[in-house]
């Protein structure tokens, strides 16, 4: 359960993930990672995603202060890619949000099944990054030493908040991650009773966190896209898009054993750990969630066919 924290992201186009595709920013397991449309609410859902390209704009903004030609190509390319996203991606999250209902209403739904899921989606992941990074090769060149240091500085301020938050006891740590996931679990089951939170907590702490592994892997990821910028400085689109793309892969696969082993096997946990509660789910909630996985494949239908 405590894969795929939301770190600072590797390339443009992975904050933009979070928020066009609208997928919940802590993985919950397979099944909700694809299903969690977790902005509160339809109008949520798609008022976010039609805002897409000036949210991350806004976001990326915070982190390199844009001059006059960069806004302005940033803003571009942001628009053409919310444009690809809902012409070719939202059908195929139509079909993922549709294959999760087909697996919610089921009783005895498998880890396998659960883990199917999740991999189809890490996938749609993939396939924006892949369609971001041209774009981001165009502006990477062109990021002045003063916008580099403001790069830097950002990551450093949101460290200091993620130590302070995460960087506690391991007690204290999976108390507040299980409070999190409780949360959202019930967005989408309603009121879990004493015996899904006593199966949820021991779930936990089947699991394990290692919030040390999780932050050397963030300041790995940081610090190789603080290193690669500088040498992009007037590279050429070519160059850059190679680096990047080097970038994007070792976010999604990372080069360090250590924390792929462990987000392997927390992969396969999370996977036994939903089966296990959506087997042990009541009736009424499985028809909640699947309730809750429909309202949301409404919401893709609508977007997508909206003409921006």
């Amino acid at each position: 359960m405590p894969l795929l924290q939301n770190f600072a992201p590797a390339a443009v186009a992975w904050r933009l993930r979070n928020i066009i595709s609208a997928l919940s920013a802590r993985a919950l397991g397979a099944l909700l990672l694809v299903a969690g449309l977790a902005l509160g609410g339809c109008s949520a859902v798609r008022l976010s995603y039609n805002n897409a390209p000036e949210l991350m704009h806004w976001w990326l903004d915070g982190f390199a202060d844009f001059d006059k030609a960069q806004s302005q190509r940033v803003r571009t390319d942001l628009a053409a890619l919310a444009r690809w996203h809902r012409q070719e991606e939202l059908p195929l999250m139509a079909e993922l949000l549709q294959t999760a209902e087909k697996l919610a209403s089921q009783p005895q739904p498998t880890a396998g099944q659960i883990c199917a899921l999740y991999a189809q989606s890490v996938q749609r992941m993939e396939a924006l990054v892949e369609r971001a990074l041209p774009g981001a090769a165009a502006v990477a060149p062109t990021l002045q030493a003063s916008q580099l240091k403001s790069i830097a500085a950002t990551y450093e301020k949101n460290n200091r908040k993620w130590r302070e938050e995460w960087l506690t006891t391991d007690q204290d740590s999976i108390t507040r991650r299980t409070q999190k996931i409780r949360e959202r679990l019930e967005d989408f089951y309603g009121p879990l009773n004493a015996a899904q939170l006593r199966q949820l907590q021991a779930s936990m702490d089947k699991v394990g966190i290692d919030e040390p592994l999780h932050y050397r892997e963030l300041l790995r990821r940081q610090q190789e896209i603080l290193q690669t910028l500088p040498k992009l400085r007037q590279a050429d689109a070519s160059t850059a898009q190679s680096a990047l793309a080097g970038l994007a892969k070792g976010y999604f696969h990372s080069p360090d054993a250590s924390y792929r082993a462990y987000k392997d096997q927390a992969v396969a946990q999370t996977c036994d750990a939903m089966a296990e509660l959506h087997r042990g789910a009541t009736a009424q909630q499985r028809k909640n969630m699947v309730a809750a996985l429909q309202g949301y494949a409404g919401d893709v239908r609508a977007l997508m066919a909206q003409t921006p």
